[in-house]
């Protein structure tokens, strides 16, 4: 299951958040000043390399970030990343 958290309880919780990525398959969508920045998953679910941001955005595009484009999955190559 995919959670949302704070850039801050990341920072303040990051042993316990680790240890629940790589033993119970937990993800976490870590949020930095209200946009996503940080996909935190356990290493066995990514596949190649390539894949990782574009499986990064499918997964953003589930929820309805504040902001966020609704096509943001389909035409991630067309926005501007800062």
């Amino acid at each position: 299951m995919l959670q949302t958290i704070s850039a801050t309880t990341a920072r303040d919780n990051f042993a316990d958040i680790i240890n629940k990525a790589m033993y119970a398959g937990q993800e976490y969508i870590v949020v930095k000043q209200g946009k996503p920045a940080v996909l935190i998953t356990p290493a066995q679910k990514i596949s190649a390399p390539k894949a990782r941001g574009t499986q990064f955005l499918l997964k953003l595009a589930k929820y309805n970030l504040r902001g966020a484009p609704k096509d943001l999955a389909k035409n991630h190559d067309k926005y501007i990343w800062e």
